[in-house]
């Protein structure tokens, strides 16, 4: 340790300072330049430090507080210094100990300055604490049994939405008013699952991770004896990963710093992505404004990404306005490097394949680092399902298995089966209001006792010629017997197209990107695994191989966007930049403009695009396609924007009145192709062969084929709709 010589040298002011600094960076080899230097050398009051990506930030951090300790003599246990995530402070630890060769600075999270205060408080006042919900397994067992309360069983989806949605609420400390106008989860009653959560706990005497942050700003408020204990003692407290901390974590730091006043956070605005876990931005946006006499400071060398990359990134982040751009600007001295790629593929199915020749080409070439990022943990499965079976390394971060139990992904694999045994009671029951929507539970549960025995028919059959139900009904129920037919014959990845085109299931869908994406992971792999059997296989060892993760130290990595922050790549390749994912909020129609909301939203989408973006060292890649499984794509403003393209802006969706007017043109060109079959014409049908029309009464035709002797009756709306009957 550098000690008094450092700061006993008989020389005063500001030549003992720099003396004192060029020493201590002497001592340990610090190469840091002159923003750096200026970060590490202010030490007293309320300072903030902007940091652009790639700008060292943390090496700052670290210098920072061995210079306070090695060179000032400051105390390390006046010190409190804090991180976001348990892994960023582990990951601090390690980087201070191996430069100083000691643990004399415990880095912590929040959470467990928090837990430290709480034990505290029992010591001084005698009281015993609430006990801690360790195990998030846990919390989702007592969150289960009371959504249960609410007449569904919660799948796990379900459980990480309302779990997501809890800890928003209790790090922005919302009040029961605000809870209730702000926070909706589809399905469920939300206000009152927060409340029974929150009674459930304060009964049986337990907190979760969440009150550990609420209890401790409370203590700090109520118990001056632990206030005096912690003011007292923390003289500096030093802040990482601000952007990320909530509200509640910037009141509780804000109470621990009033006494002294020194208080240092470093962070970027423009790199605050975790808004559905209330990470609260205008904490750095109003520093000066809470803090009158605050310093502003920024390092904005980008020592990481080539020029080209860091003038399109900053180039695109200017857009935002909830930003402080007269504090900081991103530059860079390294060279411009390669161009910004934009691969184009024909289809999104296509993808992997990409994917799986870009790992080979590395794997021999030894490019350095490459890693796929997109927004959603679903992007990675086709990918993860290539590479797994062809024995490529590769590394996953961030991965989950929740695709798996998601109800699109369950429903269409219980559609698989009942098109394969459409007897089954179980399964009508589960699947009867998303494939006949309008059929009554009433009426199903009348089908169940009515259609049974020896003599029973298909479900569907049943019900397309039961005199008791509406004709409505009945010719729903025609429909769907003959697009089950069609979907049992089929291999899986057609069989999942005619799902979603010749039965009602498309409807039951919530009509957002997250449930169009789950059906193209799975038209993905059932592109790989076409027989169904292999298909429905695949699923299961996929599902485990996530579980697991990949143990591989090596080959291409698998990311999500927020699970790569803080990391840095050689190639990294963009894949999810499509409008409606990233962005997720759709442009408005009908000529309305962004609600506050959804504008604030958008910022947010924008910093995470820019946070992909500037994971880049070298090459960065985008990925756009022509055709998703034959549908055209919403576009790619972002990608459009990032490369100065001419059209930024996301297309508007079709409005609702557009929609109608369409099915409108739709159903009137049906009708004039329906004039056209009648009794003596001759027809091709793709499954049966070819026919004549013997009969017809409104939309149903009867069709004598060559093959069969007992004639069909069809729905010839159906047929001419999808195109599988066609005049001879």
């Amino acid at each position: 340790m550098l000690h008094p010589r450092f700061w006993q040298t008989g020389v005063t002011g500001v030549t003992n300072d720099r003396a004192r600094f060029a020493a201590y960076k002497k001592e340990y080899s610090l190469t840091l330049d002159p923003e750096q230097e200026t970060a590490c050398q202010t030490v007293d009051g309320h300072v903030l430090l902007l940091a652009v990506p790639g700008s060292g930030k943390t090496t700052v951090m670290i210098a920072r507080l061995g210079y306070m300790v090695r060179a000032l003599g400051i105390p390390p246990s006046s010190i409190l210094a804090t991180t976001y995530s348990v892994a960023g402070a582990k990951e601090m630890q390690k980087r201070y100990e191996a430069l100083f060769g000691s643990r004399e600075i415990e880095i912590r999270t929040i959470n467990g300055f928090c837990a430290a205060m709480i034990h505290r408080y029992e010591r001084v006042t005698g009281r015993k604490a609430f006990a801690l919900l360790e195990k998030e397994t846990d919390v989702s067992a007592i969150l289960r049994s009371l959504m249960l309360e609410q007449g569904r069983y919660p799948g796990e989806n379900d459980l990480r939405d309302v779990r997501t949605a809890i800890t928003y609420c209790r790090n922005s400390m919302l009040t029961d008013e605000e809870i209730k106008t702000q926070i909706r989860i589809n399905g469920w009653d939300f206000p009152l699952l927060y409340r029974r959560y929150r009674d459930f706990k304060q009964e049986h005497r337990l907190m979760d991770y969440d009150d550990q942050l609420c209890y401790g700003y409370r203590i700090l408020c109520t118990c001056p004896e632990v206030n005096a204990v912690y003011a007292d003692r923390f003289r500096y407290i030093c802040v990482d990963e601000a952007q990320d901390t909530s509200k509640i974590q910037h009141m509780i730091l804000r109470k621990v710093a009033e006494r002294h006043g020194n208080l240092f956070m470093v962070g970027d605005e423009d790199q605050s992505i975790y808004g559905f876990r209330a990470a609260y931005p205008e904490g750095l946006l109003t520093f000066d404004t809470v803090y009158p006499d605050a310093k502003i400071l920024s390092i904005g060398r980008n020592y990481r990404s080539s020029a080209t990359i860091v003038e399109a990134a900053g180039r695109f982040i200017a857009r935002n306005t909830e930003r402080r751009t007269a504090d900081k600007a991103m530059v860079t001295d390294n060279d411009r490097g390669l161009p910004i790629l934009r691969t184009e593929l024909s289809d999104i199915k296509h993808l992997p394949e990409h994917i799986h020749t870009i790992a080979i080409q590395n794997r021999h070439e030894k490019n350095g680092s490459v890693a796929v990022l997109t927004r959603l943990n679903d992007s990675l499965l086709p990918l993860i399902d290539l590479l797994s079976e062809s024995g490529l390394p590769y590394r996953v971060r961030g991965g989950d298995s929740l695709f798996f139990t998601h109800h699109v992904v369950t429903d269409i694999v219980s559609i698989f089966h009942f098109a394969a045994n459409p007897f089954d009671a179980a399964l009508f029951q589960r699947l009867y209001y998303k494939l006949l929507p309008g059929m009554k539970r009433g009426e199903m549960e009348a089908v169940l006792r009515e259609n049974a025995g020896e003599g029973m028919l298909s479900y569907p059959e049943y019900i397309a010629e039961a005199p008791m139900l509406s004709e409505k009904l009945r010719r729903r129920a025609a429909r769907l017997a003959t697009a089950l037919f069609r979907i049992h014959q089929a291999d899986a990845e057609e069989g999942i197209r005619l799902i979603l085109k010749e039965t009602a299931y498309e409807h039951s869908l919530s009509g957002g990107k997250q449930d169009a994406v789950k059906i193209r992971v799975l038209r993905a792999l059932a592109l790989r695994h076409p027989q169904k059997k292999d298909f429905f296989r695949r699923l299961v060892t996929l599902e485990e191989a996530v579980r697991k993760g990949a143990a591989s130290e090596q080959g291409i990595i698998l990311s999500t966007i927020h699970s790569a922050k803080g990391m840095e790549f050689d190639h990294v390749i963009l894949c999810d930049a499509e409008n409606g994912i990233l962005p997720a909020t759709a442009v408005p129609t009908n000529g309305k403009s962004f609600s506050e909301e959804e504008k604030k939203e958008r910022e947010e989408e924008r910093r995470l695009f820019y946070v992909g973006v500037t994971r880049a060292k070298k090459l960065l890649e985008t990925v756009t396609w022509l055709s998703a499984f034959g549908e055209e794509p919403q576009g790619f403003s972002f990608i459009s924007i990032l490369l100065n393209d001419p059209v930024h802006e996301a297309k508007p969706e079709a409005s609702a009145v557009e929609r109608k007017q369409r099915k409108k043109r739709e159903k009137q060109a049906v009708d004039r192709m329906m004039a056209g079959y009648y009794e003596g014409v001759p027809v091709t049908h793709k499954v049966f062969g070819d026919g004549v029309v013997i009969g017809r009464r409104g939309d149903f035709v009867q069709v004598r084929f060559a093959r069969y002797t007992v004639p069909k009756k069809l729905d010839l709306r159906l047929c001419l709709e999808t195109g599988i009957l066609s005049e001879r």
